[in-house]
């Protein structure tokens, strides 16, 4: 087991847990006795209904690596854990707010056995009533200032899933594993699914699958060492058709709130003649659960550097060098991580992803230490909406 490979714990604070455990204690007792008569185990997911393409797939990182998998794999049994309301009546008879506390209470119970919970066929219209029902969970809303992912906030607590271009495939990623204050639970609402053969599926990853197969070679010298997250975002007025600038980043335009936010996140930190931000925080591999305080495997190693953004369409018409790229990813004391590491690494996490087809109204809940999620690229109409929280 992993956390028996590392000599010292790093520990992620868990007073707002507490709190809010307190807080809500309440509220689910009244549930807590008969939430699973609400919600019941609907069976394994059905296998995807057309194979869907990896190896060679364009615009998806690595997938000319001879160890990468041919295709996506199926649904295991119980990944995702997959529930419905036990019968059309309880949907109608419980509000929203209702549900959010039955669905807590399965939550607070469930998710870490499983690390990803698909939620079908409650009464979820559209994106005003994901951010109630997210609201009434009560959870700790994580901000996502920092976040280098393209998306929109929408309405509280609701984000667009992403708005990359819709040929490009996402990586599979533990969701703000390079901030030192990450999140601990992903919430994703499905509005309008892919159609059936378009792609646009979420693909998910057991950490702990991962992990077996990364090997002793890859793991022990970023357990010793430690990570180097590195960021160099460009100012919105010196280049065009810049991938990600630090206004959007940082969700200001105002260089002495940037000051502030990495002085105390505890980055290191520059800015050019052009007022261009570059930027480093060194975190290490694994990190204990917030709840179990088992050790996990949590990085964005591989995901974090050229490797990506070269096979990228936003980057194929920028000429940049390469460490004027988004993200570079050394060891924690600065070393250099070979090629061949990384695209080992990233086959090896695509061999063990599993996809499942949306349904509209799908609620899929992912611990974030535990399970890593993706988006491939898509053809035609897809709107899922993210909620990025903490327990």
């Amino acid at each position: 087991m992993l956390f028996k490979l590392l000599r010292q714990s790093y520990w992620k604070s868990s007073s707002q847990t507490t709190w809010m455990k307190m807080r809500h204690s309440y509220r689910a007792e009244r549930y807590r006795d008969y939430s699973t008569s609400y919600l019941k185990h609907d069976g394994p997911v059905p296998p995807l209904s057309v194979p869907v393409q990896l190896a060679g797939r364009k615009f998806l990182p690595g997938s000319w690596h001879h160890q990468f998998p041919q295709q996506l794999n199926n649904p295991q049994s119980d990944f995702p854990h997959v529930v419905t309301p036990s019968n059309t009546t309880d949907t109608a008879k419980l509000s929203l707010t209702d549900w959010a506390t039955v669905v807590r209470q399965y939550l607070d119970d469930n998710l870490t056995k499983y690390g990803a919970i698909l939620v079908r066929s409650l009464p979820i219209q559209n994106e005003a009533h994901f951010s109630h029902l997210v609201s009434q969970l009560k959870y700790n809303p994580q901000s996502y200032k920092g976040g280098l992912g393209y998306r929109q906030q929408k309405l509280t607590n609701v984000m667009t899933a992403s708005d990359e271009p819709k040929e490009y495939s996402i990586e599979l990623h533990n969701e703000m594993a390079y901030l030192p204050n990450w999140a601990d639970l992903i919430i994703f609402y499905c509005k309008t699914p892919p159609a059936l053969g378009y792609g646009g599926h979420t693909c998910i990853a057991k950490v702990s699958d991962y992990v077996d197969r990364l090997g002793q070679d890859i793991i022990q010298p970023f357990l010793k060492r430690g990570v180097r997250y590195q960021c160099h975002l460009f100012s919105q007025d010196s280049i065009p058709n810049a991938y990600l600038t630090w206004q959007q980043s940082f969700q200001t335009k105002e260089k002495a709130e940037v000051e502030e936010f990495c002085t105390n996140a505890g980055y290191t930190y520059k800015w050019d003649d052009s007022e261009n931000l570059t930027y480093y925080i060194d975190l290490p591999a694994a990190v204990n659960h917030s709840k179990t305080n088992q050790l996990s495997w949590f990085n964005q190693i591989y995901q974090h550097t050229p490797t990506y953004t070269v096979e990228h369409p936003s980057f194929e018409n920028l000429d940049i060098p390469l460490d004027k790229h988004l993200c570079q990813c050394y060891y924690g004391d600065g070393g250099k991580i070979s090629e061949d590491t990384l695209f080992r690494m990233r086959s090896i996490n695509w061999q063990v992803a599993v996809g499942f087809e949306w349904q509209a109204g799908d609620l899929l809940f992912l611990d974030n230490v535990l399970v890593q999620h993706s988006r491939l690229s898509f053809e035609g109409p897809r709107k899922i909406f993210v909620s990025i929280m903490n327990y």
